[in-house]
């Protein structure tokens, strides 16, 4: 494959890498003097149509993006069996190297990174485009710190082949959403789990869920609760902690409203720590520091001579009062020593599962645990008003006693309103809708004048008005103009681009299915028959399949047409138009002297018709046929 040139254009230059769908290479694209990645869809992939069909969708539908922190796209192409994507070669490497490399990235990193694939995912997710395969693999930085996000739709491309031994769904499911690895439909929110997911791994250098099979590991994001990242490494701050788990929530609706929402969150979160400042707490929180204590005043040792006479006298300490200094000094160390290990040795507790409590239960159960606690309070369509949705640390956790539970608790369902979706194409429609956690659903396909085909037509709720948060809201989507009848004509005679043309003016569409009969009839090239007849009744866009003469075609017969021009002292305009199987042309036309007589041959196939003009006025014709 090196030195290969692709589309008379890309030369191959070296093989980057490889997953289970594709091949990577770097190229150059000798059109602009530039670096280019190709991306080869591997052989056994080439003989799927659908599939190639979807691969090459996907490639122009990313190529319309735009982002600095997303992979441009600029080509596809095939070559022979060989399909292809060029796309921009980015000088860097890949987050899954630099995570292998660091283990643990530094937590500022770490949230800059994620900061930038959301900045690109919500790019993409307000043009209708989910990438469904955020990994680390996927994600390529440079060495001045830039995040480019690439392959987007592998994963929706790669359900419709089997892929049961392929290391890339083996690779992905780490990072797999509940709904993805439940097999539901997956939208926005899917990406925003998967860079939860991202991030997590980032700064703590595992992955939140491990098992023996791809299998096993999906389970545990349906079921099991991530250990919060601030146990496994105590630079986590409590916000960046935050931000990760409501990323990485089971309930789609209780995560970010968009990526773009939780770009902000990392911005903030970055602009509050302020340049320099992480303020992360050290890797050891116990390590040594200054304790308040007693303080110590000296004086600058003086000459006794400038001393006040009633100083320069030197007294003696009384024993009651360095008995009295001694025992404070010791209290004050025993108390120290005291507080410093109350505070050292706090006893652990197991943190209760107080989900799907009621707030004021779950608060005395908290408490009789020694347990502090703060509520937020979130919408929740589920969970009934004053009742707990989820709890952080997670349950059975082990922490200090008074350490704080936060209690997410429902205020209900909440309203939001309902936004206009009408003439959006209806996967842009589901992401915005699904955005602002509401439900989805395509009630029919109907037909419409005004919106074109695969578009919403309606909805209900209608737009700009308030409905519950996670109600339904139903679509209707357009299946283009509704057909009118309309009557075939006859193109029996004609040539094909006639009989094209004809069938247009009446709305017919001329069928590529076209065949060839001898013929002694109707001449080469021309229409022996067609399907349906003539003056059958189609719906508007149907086709009309035709039969093409081959030849040898019906024998020329020659008629003398006899023609009198008027004695009348003018000049006259004589026209002979010829009517047959080949349609109809002029024979012949000139200008004759007044009185003229003359015999002109003219030619017809098989039977026909001859008219003749003076001055535009059809005359009778006398005629014979000559042999």
């Amino acid at each position: 494959m090196i030195g290969k040139l692709l589309g008379n254009r890309y030369e191959i230059i070296s093989q980057l890498g490889g997953g289970g769908m594709a091949l990577v290479y770097k190229a150059a694209d000798n059109l602009l003097h530039r670096l280019v990645t190709v991306k080869m869809l591997r052989p056994e992939y080439t003989s799927d149509e659908e599939f190639v069909a979807r691969f090459r969708k996907e490639a122009q539908a990313v190529a319309k993006l735009s982002h600095p922190n997303i992979v441009s796209v600029y080509d596809v192409g095939q070559e022979g069996e060989t399909h292809y994507i060029v796309m921009e070669y980015v000088e860097g490497r890949n987050l899954k190297q630099i995570i292998k490399e660091q283990v643990k990235l530094p937590v500022t990193q770490a949230a800059d990174i994620a900061r930038q694939i959301c900045e690109g995912l919500q790019h993409a997710h307000e043009n209708g485009i989910i990438h469904r395969d955020i990994k680390p693999h996927n994600i390529l930085v440079t060495d001045a710190g830039r995040v480019k996000v690439t392959d987007f739709g592998i994963a929706q491309m790669m359900s419709s082949v089997t892929v049961t031994n392929s290391e890339t769904i083996v690779g992905s499911v780490h990072y797999f959403s509940p709904e993805q690895a439940k097999g539901g439909t997956m939208g926005a929110k899917s990406d925003i789990y998967s860079v939860g997911v991202v991030l997590y791994e980032m700064v703590t250098g595992r992955v939140p869920f491990e098992g023996e099979t791809p299998i096993a590991v999906a389970l545990k994001h349906i079921k099991d609760e991530p250990v919060p990242p601030g146990r496994l490494n105590p630079q986590v701050s409590p916000e960046l902690e935050r931000i990760i788990l409501r990323a990485m929530e089971k309930d789609a609706t209780m995560r970010y409203r968009t990526a773009g929402d939780m770009a902000r969150d990392l911005h903030r979160l970055a602009a509050e720590n302020g340049p320099g400042d992480t303020r992360f707490m050290d890797a050891d929180e116990f390590a040594t520091r200054v304790l308040n204590g007693p303080v110590i005043i000296t004086k600058e040792k003086r000459n006794d001579d400038e001393l006040p006479a009633y100083r320069k006298k030197k007294r003696k300490m009384r024993p009651m009062a360095k008995l009295l200094i001694v025992t404070v000094v010791l209290g004050l160390l025993a108390g120290a020593a005291y507080g410093l290990n109350s505070f050292l040795n706090v006893p652990e507790v197991m943190v209760p599962d107080v989900r799907n409590k009621h707030v004021e239960d779950a608060k005395d159960i908290l408490e009789s645990k020694n347990l502090s606690y703060d509520v937020e309070l979130r919408n929740d369509p589920k969970v009934k008003e004053k009742y707990v949705i989820s709890q952080r640390p997670a349950p059975l956790s082990k922490v200090k006693e008074n350490h704080k539970v936060t209690l997410i608790v429902s205020s209900g369902p909440g309203l939001e309103t309902v936004p206009d979706v009408v003439k959006k194409e209806l996967e842009a429609a589901r992401i915005d809708l699904e955005n602002l956690n509401f439900q989805v659903s395509v009630a029919a396909e109907e037909f419409s004048e005004e919106v074109p085909a695969g578009a919403v037509t309606r909805q209900v709720p209608e737009a700009n008005t308030t409905a519950v948060v996670g109600s339904t809201v139903k679509l209707w989507v357009s299946k283009g103009k509704q057909p009118r009848p309309v009557t075939v004509p006859n193109v029996v005679g004609m040539s094909l681009e006639a009989a094209r043309a004809e069938l247009e003016k009446a709305k017919l569409k001329l069928s590529s299915d076209i065949t060839q009969e001898e013929s002694t009839e109707y001449v080469f090239g021309t229409v022996v028959r067609q399907e349906p007849p003539p003056e059958t009744q189609l719906q508007e866009g149907d086709e009309v399949r035709v039969v093409l003469s081959k030849g040898p075609g019906p024998v020329a017969k020659t008629a003398a047409v006899k023609i009198e021009i008027p004695n009348d002292g003018l000049t006259h305009k004589v026209k002979i138009v010829v009517q047959d199987v080949t349609g109809e042309r002029t024979a012949y036309e000139a200008e004759h002297n007044p009185g003229e007589k003359f015999t002109r041959l003219v030619t017809y196939y098989n039977s026909g018709k001859i008219r003749v003009f003076i001055d535009n006025m059809d005359m009778p014709v006398e005629e014979r046929l000559v042999s």
